[in-house]
């Protein structure tokens, strides 16, 4: 089943190139999963059909996320494909992932920039800046339209479906994981209890063969001193059979 692309928001540039801008507010810890989905639909709407690969436009996704996304500490991360052998080497595939880590104080980024990661982290921030006056002029716009509030209201809601959804399918993977090692875990305790139970069986019958040849040895020797002291048979026989519990045929078999 196909999963369904929002685009918080799509555009292009003069050159054509496409831009794909997402809002992460929270970890859902998947998160290179999901440059990778939104980076793919996107660079499909780069290629117009019958159109040389060559000719295909660039095309970015961009995070801006109120977490450290890979919990490095930086405050822009910038994505491209390389050569594992020759990591400097660069795949100029023309996909371009950028993420920001909002919440970072680094000033590693341009001012205007900073302006912007400033305003969304709600830091305070210079008034005169026209990015800044002309961002707090559409939030107004938007805060007046009643149908940009209901579409708000609406994707907001709708994402929190989304990760309601996935923290779920999350959990149940989870527990089957979990129940897949406790079962593991299991098999593995019955084999080391049979284990166990073999190594005392084994013992209990060394033990009980040893006994056995202990006896065989104290029979043998009481008969030859019985005999010894010229005592007949009959008597030997009846003594050995009542001291050592014996039937008749395991007496007759000391005679042969």
């Amino acid at each position: 089943m196909l999963k369904a692309v929002r685009f918080d928001i799509y555009t292009t540039d003069e050159q054509g190139n496409h831009y794909d801008i997402e809002m992460q507010v929270s970890d859902p810890h998947n998160i290179a999963k999901r440059i990778r989905y939104y980076q793919t639909a996107s660079s499909m709407k780069a290629y117009d059909k019958g159109q040389p690969y060559e000719q295909a436009d660039d095309s970015y996704v961009i995070f801006f996320c109120n977490f450290d996304p890979f919990q490095l500490g930086q405050q822009r991360y910038v994505l491209h494909k390389h050569i594992d052998e020759i990591p400097e080497q660069i795949i100029e595939d023309g996909q371009t992932d950028i993420l920001f880590n909002v919440p970072s104080l680094r000033h590693d980024v341009d001012p205007k920039m900073q302006a912007f990661l400033d305003m969304i982290a709600q830091r305070k921030v210079e008034a005169t800046d026209p990015l800044v006056v002309k961002l707090k002029e559409r939030i107004a716009v938007v805060k007046r339209n009643r149908k940009w509030r209901s579409e708000y209201m609406r994707r907001s809601v709708y994402e929190m479906d989304q990760e309601m959804r996935e923290k779920k399918i999350r959990e149940g993977e989870r527990k089957i994981r979990d129940g897949k090692l406790e079962l593991l875990e299991g098999k593995r305790e019955i084999k080391e209890g049979q284990d166990r139970l073999k190594e005392k069986e084994q013992l209990i019958q060394e033990r009980e063969q040893k006994l056995h040849e202990n006896q065989q040895t104290i029979i043998k020797t009481s008969i030859v001193a019985m005999k010894a002291l010229n005592i007949d048979e009959t008597t030997i026989r009846k003594e050995i059979k009542e001291k050592f519990n014996l039937s008749d045929k395991e007496i007759k078999d000391y005679y042969c």
